[in-house]
């Protein structure tokens, strides 16, 4: 693992505390959480809420000394704080490294300059590497975990330098002006009294409020998705998307992460001044033990696809059609796109027509189980204006004629996607998928600069001369988002039903609002009911729906066996107990489990397995990592099969489980079960055959809090409330 061994000292320590912030000192302001054991025997009138102040280890003859055994459970996030200080003082003042500090866990996260690894002149490349002080749970002793963050560009140009280029009132250009909206985050180089140079990196908005001499001239933007897009640098490395998927071999990540730290160890960590400070094991990164090891039941990755056929690879199940078809009999396609990308439009009609494309797309019908053809002439529209076809759409709509008993699905050649810099741009296409579906007509959008980015691509060859196929794969992933938004089932898991209650709830934050998203699963098998979304303190309203959905279940098979809810975030205990409160209100006493995921995968603790060269562990192997908190391999490796490196190296996902207000442990057996089922939930992805990590049950419900800002307070209409419209 990412994690290296250290002893707390033998004895207790003295440590200095003050109840003011004195000048010059230096001092680390303290709340409540972080006082150490005995505090009030040195100020013993304190307040609820009052701050402290402390030097750590140096002595200060106006401060109070402390003994603290640092080793004492009670004085962890004391000890925290203080051997942070100490990482923080060797990495930025003894090593010279730009250091970002999380303002929350206050975890160091050190900066280092990559000039081999950059591929761009007009940036700056950096390795992020964070070293957190941690407690390890399961076998009872501190360690340091050492993660690599990815590296991150730094644009050479300063904001300043941004913002006066793009001032010109008289630029008569289509290119949006420059604004700090697309600032996130900088490094600031802040000149020092003595001549020197502090590297400070933090948000740039946060900066400019807090820095009395702060000068954009000397702030340079960090490069993330809005900026990269505004400068039109497409090689940007951003996440990954979905549906535009090519078939190109991946990087080994679990390699390159381990070199990467392991240089960081070596040459920064591994010498006897850091451990003078910190003690670290010299033995290196920590082993696994035996007694933490599991893996998932055999057969937990299977899925059943049409005709009832069984295969672990969606990619290759989906190619015997969907496991149920959508009932309507008359589906007809809808194209709408830019005067400028008729042709595009007219491939797109070919390639989901009964010619496909190439040899390894067969036509969207052999996805969806029934004939799907383009509506006549006339049910298509060219729009004119590129920059707001909203308009034009509406117009269109309002004069279309469809005809009873046809199902229309629109495929939307957008020239805007939804990740564009252009907050307008991105507006509208949130919009146009609205007003279809108050039309009842679902969507399939796809990017026309990405279609034909690699659609050009397409026409070279691999290194073996074979031709590229790579659209296919796109294709593929469209066909089997359509059939889900039709009401067809691509596939499912293969278990046997059980009468429980699944319930996942995602987040999605814009601006300083956040959003929570729904989706109610009637059965283990994955196959979900009903998808709402609420304002992030509205759990008054979250209870009330997982209330609804018990009431419905119970309707039509019975009392649920247990609840299980897939949370994105530990859950608070007055979020549980609103919960709670609903179901005694239905008189009923079920268990109930709460497994808090990870949104993104585990990137702070990684599992490695050293037994292979490629380091990947077997997909689902799983740790203990004590304190109720697992790490999840969930990838494509599987015990006696071949491995195909173009699945990717995904790393594990974090879960905690709980059952609150149940005094004993969690039995084995159930733990056992209730990672398969978020183990089984990951392979239910209906937007991509590619492999995912994290179950449905999280993915969902933050793709429906994303979009629900974008809906103005309307409700999702009738029609695509159990529908998978958001795919």
């Amino acid at each position: 693992m990412n994690t290296i061994r250290f002893d707390f000292p033998s004895g207790p320590r003295t440590f200095w505390f003050s109840r003011t912030d004195i000048k010059g000192y230096h001092l680390r302001q303290l709340n409540m959480v972080n006082f150490p054991v005995g505090i009030e025997t040195i100020f013993p009138n304190l307040k609820n809420g009052e701050l402290l102040y402390t030097s750590f280890d140096e002595e200060h003859e106006d401060m109070l000394p402390l003994e603290v055994d640092l080793s004492n459970h009670k004085n962890y996030y004391f000890g925290k704080r203080f051997y942070n200080r100490l990482i923080n003082y060797w990495l930025k003042y003894k090593k010279g490294f730009p250091v970002e500090m999380n303002r929350i866990t206050k975890d160091n996260q050190a900066w280092v300059l990559d000039k081999q690894g950059n591929k761009r002149s007009d940036c700056w490349q950096y390795d992020r590497f964070t070293v957190k002080v941690d407690y390890d749970n399961f076998n009872k002793h501190p360690q340091l975990v050492l993660s690599y963050d990815r590296p991150a560009l730094i644009y050479k140009k300063s904001v300043a330098d941004l913002l006066e280029q793009s001032s010109d009132p008289l630029d008569e250009s289509s290119k949006p002006v420059f604004t700090l909206s697309l600032v996130s985050k900088v490094l600031y180089f802040e000149e020092r009294p003595d001549g020197g140079t502090n590297h400070i990196v933090d948000h740039y908005d946060y900066l400019a409020k807090r820095r009395k001499t702060f000068n954009p001239a000397n702030a340079y933007p960090m490069m993330w998705p809005r900026l990269a897009d505004y400068l039109k640098m497409e090689d940007v490395e951003e996440e990954a998307d979905e549906v535009y998927q090519k078939k190109k071999k991946p990087e080994n990540r679990y390699k390159k992460y381990y070199e990467k730290i392991k240089f960081f160890y070596d040459s920064f960590l591994d010498c006897d001044e850091f451990r003078a400070l910190i003690n670290i094991d010299k033995d290196g990164f920590s082993w696994a033990t035996k007694l933490q090891c599991g893996k998932t039941a055999s057969g937990s990755q299977e899925l059943v696809f049409g005709g009832g056929v069984v295969d672990f690879n969606p990619q290759m199940g989906v190619n015997n059609g969907p496991l149920e078809e959508p009932k309507q009999t008359n589906i007809q396609l809808i194209y709408i796109f830019h005067q400028d990308d008729k042709v595009q439009a007219r491939q797109l009609l070919k390639y989901f027509g009964k010619e496909g494309y190439k040899d390894l797309f067969k036509g969207l019908s052999k996805y969806t189980g029934k004939p799907v053809v383009p509506a006549p002439k006339g049910y298509h529209l060219s729009f004119s204006d590129k920059l707001n076809p909203l308009p034009e759409i509406q117009n269109f709509l309002a004069g279309l004629q469809k005809e009873e008993g046809v199902t229309y699905l629109a495929i939307y050649l957008t020239p805007h996607g939804k990740d564009t810099s252009d907050k307008n741009a991105r507006e509208i296409y949130y919009r146009v998928k609205k007003v279809l579906m108050q039309e009842n007509i679902a969507s399939q959008c796809i990017e026309t600069r990405k279609m034909i980015k690699i659609l050009k691509e397409d026409e070279g060859t691999d290194s073996k001369g074979r031709p590229l196929k790579n659209f296919a794969y796109t294709l593929q992933n469209m066909a089997i988002a359509i059939n889900a938004k039709l009401g067809g089932i691509p596939w499912r898991i293969r278990t046997d039903r059980i009468d429980e209650l699944v319930v996942g709830v995602g987040a999605f934050r814009t601006g300083d609002t956040q959003y929570i998203g729904s989706a109610f699963s009637f059965e283990n098998t994955g196959l979900f009911n009903t998808f709402e979304y609420f304002l992030s303190d509205e759990t008054q309203e979250l209870a009330g729906s997982i209330e609804e959905a018990i009431i419905n279940f119970t309707k039509v098979k019975g009392k649920p066996e247990r609840l299980v809810i897939h949370y994105y975030k530990v859950m608070r205990e007055d979020e549980y107990d609103l919960i709670e409160d609903r179901l005694r209100a239905l008189d009923l006493d079920i268990p109930i489990y709460i497994i808090s995921i990870n949104k993104t995968e585990s990137e702070d603790k990684v599992l490695f397995d050293g037994a292979t060269m490629d380091m990947m562990p077997y997909s689902g192997r799983y740790i203990n990592l004590g304190a109720k908190t697992y790490l999840l391999c969930n990838n494509t490796r599987y015990y006696g099969c071949r491995f195909n490196p173009y699945d990717g190296f995904p790393f594990p996902v974090k879960l905690r489980i709980d059952c609150p207000y149940y005094d004993g442990d969690i039995d084995a057996r159930t733990i056992r079960e209730l990672i398969d089922q978020v183990y089984q939930f990951s392979r239910i992805y209906w937007k991509s055959v590619k492999q995912q990590n994290l179950p449905v049950t999280i993915k969902y419900p933050e793709m429906v809090a994303e979009m629900a800002p974008h809906f103005e307070g309307d409700a999702i209409p009738e029609p695509f409330q159990n529908r998978l419209w958001f795919l």
